[in-house]
């Protein structure tokens, strides 16, 4: 074999290898992309498509980072620089890809398998019957300030939210302001607003704020609920936000009220 044929070759190979790598990075950022367009299709279901879909997808990275590196090795033995860069950039991106989407597997395993969170389990924020009703009509999980989490979850398993909540977000607390409550409760409406959420109640004299947060991706919905009571000279702020669905919330409920309690922060302290 003359040693342009085998120039040839390895120029074939090397083409090849690093087609591969850029095949499979597209091939797992579609699966990252298709999970939620493939639930709202009815094709999937929500658990497949936001948990099996990007498992599959960090296997596909992983496959595109060890064929780019092996690209890329091809690429400096042969002194091809544009296909050292292209490997070099191919495992960057899956890397940091397949890194993303391993944390988020880890972090389904560390995270308390609960969608239900509020900064007073011993005096639980209480939802208005008109919400209640709401979520009966759209066929709502109940809402329990007893809920517990259900066997095949591990250590979480016969724990209830409350004792789940304490052990893992242990930064949810009230919030105490020197407003009013109902200069407070107006301010949570204004704050959920600022948020994007639907403000469905906004009740000043009872210190009352409901609101409806519908997830961009998978379409979840999260009602939130605010109580607002007098504490010594001003007021003292509790929020609970609370799944429709049983799914694993990924952390998401306690986002939620975390996110309103600062917004709320931010204006009145």
């Amino acid at each position: 074999m003359s040693e342009a044929t085998g120039e040839r070759r390895s120029g074939t190979g090397r083409v090849l290898v690093l087609g591969l790598a850029v095949l499979l990075f597209a091939v797992g950022i579609g699966l990252i992309v298709s999970g939620p367009a493939l639930f709202r299709m009815g094709l999937v279901d929500r658990s497949f498509a936001r948990f099996d879909l990007t498992e599959i997808a960090m296997y596909v990275m992983l496959a595109a980072g060890v064929s780019a590196l092996a690209g890329l090795i091809y690429s400096l033995l042969g002194k091809k620089q544009r296909g050292a860069i292209v490997g070099v950039l191919v495992i960057v991106a899956a890397g940091v890809a397949g890194g993303t989407l391993y944390a988020q597997a880890t972090m389904k395993d560390q995270l308390p398998p609960i969608n239900d969170v509020q900064t007073d389990w011993n005096m639980p924020v209480a939802f208005t019957e008109k919400a209640l009703r709401e979520r009966e009509h759209a066929g709502a999980i109940r809402v329990r300030d007893d809920a517990v989490v259900p066997e095949g979850n591990g250590s979480w398993s016969g724990m209830s939210f409350a004792e789940a909540q304490s052990k893992f977000y242990v930064d949810v607390e009230p919030l105490r302001v020197k407003q009013s409550p109902a200069k407070a409760t107006i301010e949570a409406a204004t704050a959920a607003r600022r948020l994007g959420w639907d403000v469905m109640l906004e009740s000043p004299p009872e210190g009352m704020m409901e609101a409806v947060y519908h997830s961009p991706w998978y379409d979840l919905v999260y009602d939130i609920a605010v109580r607002v009571i007098p504490d010594g000279e001003g007021s003292r702020i509790d929020v609970r936000s609370t799944s429709r669905t049983n799914d694993r919330d990924m952390g998401e409920s306690a986002t939620q009220v975390k996110q309103l309690i600062d917004e709320m922060a931010l204006q009145l302290r």
